[in-house]
């Protein structure tokens, strides 16, 4: 058991440096990204990493997240093109089911929201709360756990994502709400 517990500290040691220097380190290095951030004064890369961003019309779309010290980026791969910058004083809340898929909100309020899906969701989550905490002098940013979750896709449109266990994994649906919350299925990820 022992050796067992060593050889997955080690593996999942080496799995984080992997990470470090092929992504992050890469995205540091990256003159394309580095002058997005530092045409908003800012310098440091805390977490970077691909993931498929759900748009408007319920097409995934490739896209790099990117947390600086005050901001997250959303940034397309093919042209290295900032898609949006959110302060992370505008993030009131992070959205995610206790079961294990891969989508999450990120609730932005006085704009729109966004729904990614990610095999990291957890680990960009903690990224975010720990930077949202020491940006907002200790408050905490919210993670609400929810198996259907609500999300602004644009001014009066609204989604509605419901997760639920299936015998192999979890289904997943994506239903829109317009103003008088007519529901339409937009995704279903059932088998």
């Amino acid at each position: 058991l022992l050796r067992s517990l060593s050889l997955y500290l080690s593996l999942s040691f080496l799995s984080f440096f992997f990470y470090l220097s092929i992504f992050l380190l890469g995205a540091k290095h990256n003159s394309k990204i580095m002058s997005i951030i530092n045409k908003q004064d800012e310098k440091e890369i805390l977490f970077a990493d691909t993931l498929m961003k759900c748009n408007r019309k319920c097409k995934m779309q490739e896209r790099i997240i990117v947390l600086t010290e005050k901001s997250l980026y959303n940034i397309d791969p093919s042209t290295y093109k900032a898609k949006r910058r959110i302060g992370l004083l505008d993030i009131a809340c992070v959205k995610m089911s206790g079961l294990q898929d891969n989508f999450f909100v990120v609730s932005v309020p006085s704009e729109y929201d966004y729904l990614y899906v990610s095999s990291k969701k957890i680990e960009i989550c903690l990224h975010l709360r720990r930077q949202y905490q020491f940006v907002q002098s200790g408050q905490v940013l919210p993670i609400e756990f929810k198996n259907t979750l609500e999300y602004k896709v644009d001014s009066g449109i609204f989604r509605e994502i419901k997760f639920s266990p299936e015998n192999d994994g979890v289904s997943t649906q994506i239903f829109e709400k317009r103003k008088k919350y007519r529901l339409r299925l937009c995704v279903d990820t059932t088998a």
